[in-house]
């Protein structure tokens, strides 16, 4: 084989690590078979998680054709819980099937990348390629479960961030009309937000069904692991049977405004400190640069 073909066959073998690192970390299409099920599917039924109203991607193809204890082991140990992929609007599936590409990838780069170092009679240790590809495998199945917790408190923040507003409408809402149930879905309809949606969808889906509202708000709660929606649900409930929740839906509001607040007071803080470490570091490089020439020049011994 000469030079120009080891050196072909090697920049093949790179663009194929490059191509399957690409398209693991590109978002996959979404999937036309779940749109369809979630349009023809039974407004009565209980068990369709609210997350299908998002849009999914599709994990079809090379997941489909892996053994099935592969998947399900994969499946089993994600690290992730549940309601933060319910929140998310991802699947076990989808996430176990990004963690293997992402793994697979991290995996092969590094052995595809030493051959075509030995077909450029370049020597390589064979420890090296294996010991950075087994490092790499490892960060590709760990980061994107860590990514799914990062979005998924990022979106319960949202959730509680626009659960706010909502509890002042439905207030407002149910001190002009007399229906609980009228105030929880006048105030799910005004805002188009993805929190508004999965509130208003989960009413919606309780009075096509003939149950209370709350009882799906709860629900919906307990699925996305949302304390305070499903506090929203046990006041709703209380209403119902006649008491004044006006006031307590404000406390409320003004609750998670406070928390809202706090958290974002303690993350300025945080990002304070992050930005006051590199700064302190170049201050002290800075100081060693113009001090250490001068202390050598002052301690100098002239022989």
């Amino acid at each position: 084989m000469t030079g120009l073909q080891a050196a072909t066959v090697a920049g093949m073998l790179v663009a194929l690590g490059l191509v399957l690192a690409v398209r693991a970390l590109r978002p996959a299409p979404p999937s036309l078979a779940a749109a369809l099920d979630q349009l023809t599917a039974s407004p009565a039924a209980r068990s369709a998680p609210t997350s299908a109203a998002l849009p999914l991607t599709s994990t079809a193809g090379w997941w489909e054709v892996l053994p099935s204890s592969v998947t399900r082991a994969s499946e089993e140990h994600l690290g992730v819980p549940e309601a933060d992929l319910n929140i998310i609007g991802r699947t076990r599936t989808q996430l176990a099937g990004r963690k293997l590409t992402l793994a697979l990838a991290g995996l092969l780069a590094p052995a595809l990348f030493g051959l075509a170092l030995v077909l450029l009679d370049v020597p390589v240790p064979i420890v090296f390629p294996g010991a950075v590809g087994l490092a790499l495998a490892a960060v590709g199945w760990l980061l994107p479960s860590a990514e799914a917790r990062e979005a998924a408190t990022r979106a319960r923040a949202e959730f509680r961030s626009n659960l706010e507003s909502f509890l002042t409408l439905v207030a407002g809402e149910r001190r002009a009309r007399g229906s609980v149930e009228q105030a929880l879905e006048e105030a799910a309809e005004v805002s188009g937000s993805t929190p508004f949606l999965r509130m208003h969808r989960a009413i919606r889906r309780a009075a096509l069904s003939g149950r209370k509202p709350w009882t799906d708000l709860r629900d919906l709660g307990d699925e996305l692991d949302i304390a305070e929606l499903r506090s929203l649900a046990d006041i709703a409930a209380v209403a119902a049977d006649g008491a004044s929740v006006y006031n307590t839906l404000l406390a409320s509001a003004r609750t998670l405004r406070h928390t809202e607040l706090s958290d974002a007071r303690s993350e300025a803080n945080e990002i304070s400190e992050r930005m006051a470490r590199p700064l302190a570091l170049l201050v002290t490089g800075l100081t060693m640069f113009v001090l250490v020439p001068f202390l050598l020049r002052m301690f100098a011994v002239t022989p």
